[in-house]
């Protein structure tokens, strides 16, 4: 049976064998980034945050995979376009190794009702493509909000 995460307006089913980590940083309500990680049994995770309408799209994007390019070397990068993605919705999929596996990590900035998410889905490759229906799962529960 799937778990409920419902939390800062946003909800979604999940599968319940997956370890969520309610989180917010900073104590300044205006710079502050609400969000949730939701970890995989076998190492990935998805992350989904509040993010900042103040800042322009290219920077949130960059500002993630600027952080995950500092953690690991020789990060690809490309942007790709989702299945059934609304206009407007940016996707930039990431791939680097991490001891000698690939890692894929897609970022999401979509617009769920009236507030902007940052959507992160990361796992090794063999996990992420086990996975990706159910990624795609939450991303279209997003969408309709």
């Amino acid at each position: 049976m799937p778990a409920t995460f419902d939390d800062f307006g946003v909800t979604f089913l999940y599968p319940d064998n997956w370890v969520v980590a309610g989180r917010s940083s900073g104590d300044d309500e205006s710079s502050s980034i609400i969000g949730v990680t939701l970890e995989l049994p076998t190492g990935g995770f998805v992350s989904v945050e509040q993010a900042d309408t103040r800042l322009a799209e290219d920077d949130l994007i960059d500002e993630v995979a600027k952080t995950v390019a500092k953690e690991y070397d020789e990060v690809e990068r490309e942007e790709i376009e989702l299945e059934a993605a609304p206009i407007g919705e940016r996707s930039v999929e990431l791939r680097f190794y991490y001891l000698d596996l690939i890692v894929i990590s897609q970022i999401i900035l979509l617009t769920a009702g009236k507030q902007r998410l940052l959507v992160q889905f990361q796992a090794e490759s063999r996990d992420f493509d086990a996975n990706e229906l159910v990624f795609g799962a939450i991303l279209k529960q997003l969408r309709g909000l």
